[in-house]
């Protein structure tokens, strides 16, 4: 008896064990605890913590939350290791690889007026082991795994493959989407399983990348072979999904081909507008772009979408051409009126240069005429140098007035030295004496 009842003991003490070890796997298993209600203060921050845990480790966590913008304005986030996080359009997205069971996050946000807010808990998924889990719904994660572990078996080598931001993605079974029906297409030579749109020519794939970190959608694009992510949102009553633009499709006016770029590592095409300076495009400072995509109508236009806002609104081509075509009409008018003011200008340039070149013209032959002037007069002043010099050279020979004319009148007159005419005048007031020589003798 003894020794049944030892027995019953220690199976008692085994069957607890067992449950304790039951009961510690149930805590382990995967679970997202965080805070869903915050009270808000305006102009001050006010923080949100979140923790994850799996029963195996974790490689990478992401976490997406949801929050109302009215209320709150997101500032940063943290936490984990190698952590990555961005916000600001009524989403946060939250990143880190913390190769541990257990991973934490925090997100401070900013209050815009006092009272309480929710935030939701949009998804957070794991890898683990190479294998991407939803953590919020682990059943569906695992029967999912079961569905497709024949195929992730079956390797990479005969599948069609993307290279996106220099990762090579591979075509795998894509998961079920409203309005979408799994068919089978041929891509890049294999035959793969996409999904295509119940009423629109839209085709979704499934591609994971090289080392199993990303799982996404994309949509391809049969035409011309290139995906883009694939993008759902409602624009007023549509429902409207992203697709590649048309190659040689209507672009408007002053708007140039950018890459968006959509969460961590995508980018999807997209318009922005540029503004005209001279000759160079600058790119406005806002953050809104135009998206081309298709309604539930089968319908393609440029959407106008505002990534601060996350809103897209259908673009009105007609009122922005009109207003377009204005603008352009405004500057055709400010281009003539720069044109004739620039031909003004080149005119009086031309005028002025003539009447510049007649007045040095006229300046050079003025002073060309004075040097001739100045040089004749010249000339002759030292032509009636040399007459002033005779003149005072036949002064230096006239007699003095006490001198004698002696000559014999009877024999010959022209003894006698006449003056010569010029010293005529001077000479007048002088009386010459005329002595007889015969008398002289005749005295003697």
């Amino acid at each position: 008896m003894r020794n049944r009842k030892h027995l019953s003991q220690m199976t008692g003490v085994l069957l607890l064990a067992l449950l304790l070890c039951f009961g510690m796997t149930v805590m382990a298993a995967p679970s997202v605890k965080g805070d869903t209600t915050l009270t808000v203060t305006a102009d001050e921050t006010v923080s949100a913590e979140y923790t994850i845990t799996n029963d195996a480790a974790m490689e990478s966590v992401t976490l997406t939350l949801a929050y109302d913008r009215s209320a709150l304005t997101y500032m940063s986030g943290s936490g984990g290791d190698h952590f990555s996080g961005s916000g600001g359009n009524g989403n946060v997205t939250m990143s880190s690889r913390p190769e541990s069971t257990t991973a934490s996050f925090s997100v401070r946000f900013k209050g815009t007026a006092d009272g309480q807010t929710e935030l939701q808990i949009l998804s957070c998924t794991a890898v683990v082991d190479g294998e991407e889990v939803d953590l919020l719904n682990p059943e569906a994660s695992s029967s999912g795994e079961e569905e497709t572990q024949g195929e992730e078996d079956e390797g990479n080598e005969n599948r069609a493959s993307f290279v996106i931001d220099e990762r090579t993605f591979y075509v795998r079974s894509p998961k079920s989407l409203d309005d979408f029906d799994s068919v089978h297409l041929e891509i890049q030579g294999f035959d793969s399983r996409v999904l295509k749109h119940n009423s629109l020519d839209v085709y979704v794939v499934r591609l994971n990348s090289d080392n199993g970190s990303y799982r996404d959608d994309f949509v391809y694009n049969p035409d011309t072979g290139n995906v883009i992510p694939y993008v759902r949102m409602e624009s007023g009553t549509d429902d409207v999904i992203f697709i590649e633009p048309e190659e040689n499709g209507y672009v408007p006016t002053r708007y140039v081909r950018v890459e968006l770029g959509w969460g961590p590592k995508y980018t999807i095409p997209a318009l922005k507008h540029v503004i005209i300076d001279g000759v160079d495009e600058i790119q406005d400072d806002t953050n809104r772009y135009l998206i081309y995509g298709i309604n539930q109508d089968g319908e393609k236009a440029w959407y106008s979408f505002d990534y601060d806002k996350n809103t897209l609104q259908l673009f009105d081509d007609t009122a922005y051409q009109g207003e377009q075509n204005y603008i352009l009409e405004l500057e055709e008018k400010e281009r003539g009126l720069r044109a004739e003011g620039n031909e003004q200008y080149e005119r009086y340039t031309r005028d002025m240069g003539r009447r510049l070149y007649t007045i040095m013209f006229l300046v050079i032959l003025v002073i060309v005429l004075l040097n001739v002037i100045v040089l004749m007069y010249l000339r002759i002043r030292r032509m009636q140098h040399p007459e002033e010099e005779d003149e005072e050279e036949a002064d230096q020979k006239r007699p003095s007035s006490g001198a004698f004319v002696t000559g014999n009148l009877e024999e010959n007159e022209t003894d006698f030295q006449e003056p010569e005419e010029e010293e005529e005048d001077e000479e007048e007031d002088i009386d010459l004496e005329i002595i007889d020589l015969d008398d002289l003798e005749d005295d003697d």
